[in-house]
């Protein structure tokens, strides 16, 4: 027997342990992708009905969140419609105040100015009035002078 025989034998057997060892990897690969297999189909039995609960949930949401937007909505308004009736009044009451506020000042400043008028009339008359009395009062004390000065001469 040659060293080649040997070898040859040697490869021959390397090479049937090898297919052998890959027979078993092989078969427990098979019963692993097996397992995965069932595992993906019960995965998607219990997510798909989930996927079904969360979406009629998020429906749910979604119409709700509709009706608080039209309540909003509403809410604006109403808030927008008291707000003109707030400026309504409030400018339908103001204006007659303005009014009465325009007058009255009015009627103050003629009473002040009518008051004015009177005093400086009656100042007026009472220096009219005075003015000959100083007039003889200056006269007879000039006369007085002159008096005095004649007498003492």
């Amino acid at each position: 027997m040659q060293w080649s025989d040997v070898l040859k034998a040697a490869l021959s057997l390397f090479l049937v342990l090898t297919g052998l060892g890959l027979a078993y990897l092989f078969l427990r690969m098979a019963g692993v992708f097996g397992r995965l297999g069932s595992s993906v189909t019960r995965v998607t039995d219990e997510v798909v009905p989930i996927l079904n609960k969360a979406q009629t949930t998020m429906d749910g949401v979604n119409r709700e969140i509709d009706r608080v937007d039209e309540i909003m909505v509403t809410a604006v308004h109403g808030a927008k419609g008291a707000e003109r009736t707030i400026q309504t009044i409030s400018s339908a009451v103001s204006a007659p105040v303005r009014i009465v506020t325009g007058v009255a000042a009015g009627v103050k400043e003629g009473l002040a100015t009518f008051v004015a008028r009177r005093a400086a009339d009656a100042q007026q008359a009472a220096s009219e009035t005075t003015s000959p009395e100083r007039e003889e009062a200056a006269a007879g004390a000039a006369a007085a002078a002159s008096g005095d000065a004649e007498a003492g001469t």
